[in-house]
């Protein structure tokens, strides 16, 4: 049965950090500061359902890690999996944030200048 749980924690380590990191990733690239724009709603969600998947996926790790160090209390499995949620998202619960600070940066507007030129500063000319 280790041998079984040394591999689930292999593969759930591997995909939390492929799923967190894409999750920021994907709210990362949006974030261009030559464009002026926000990161659409849209990609905000998706960030942050991955970022949410990748921290349900590191409870998997610390699940088995317990697991093991716990069999002699006949503790239930959804017992250590909620205790190691718990725990997972004590640490890196920040990380959901992440893309939603992304959201919030207000980009610095330069069209503001560009339309002040177009207007004419002396009206009188008409």
């Amino acid at each position: 049965m280790t041998d079984y749980l040394n591999y689930i924690q292999i593969i759930s380590g591997l995909l939390a950090a492929g799923l967190i990191f894409t999750g920021i990733f994907l709210s990362a690239k949006k974030l261009n500061p030559e464009k002026y724009e926000k990161i659409p709603v849209k990609t905000t969600v998706i960030s942050t359902v991955l970022v949410i998947l990748g921290l349900l996926c590191y409870a998997v790790i610390t699940t088995c890690t317990n697991y093991t160090i716990v069999t002699e209390e006949h503790y239930e499995l959804g017992t250590l999996y909620f205790a190691s949620l718990e725990e997972a998202v004590k640490l890196f619960g920040f990380v959901v944030f992440i893309p939603l600070l992304f959201r919030l940066f207000k980009p610095r507007s330069v069209k503001k200048d560009e339309v002040e030129e177009t207007v004419p500063e002396d009206p009188e000319e008409d």
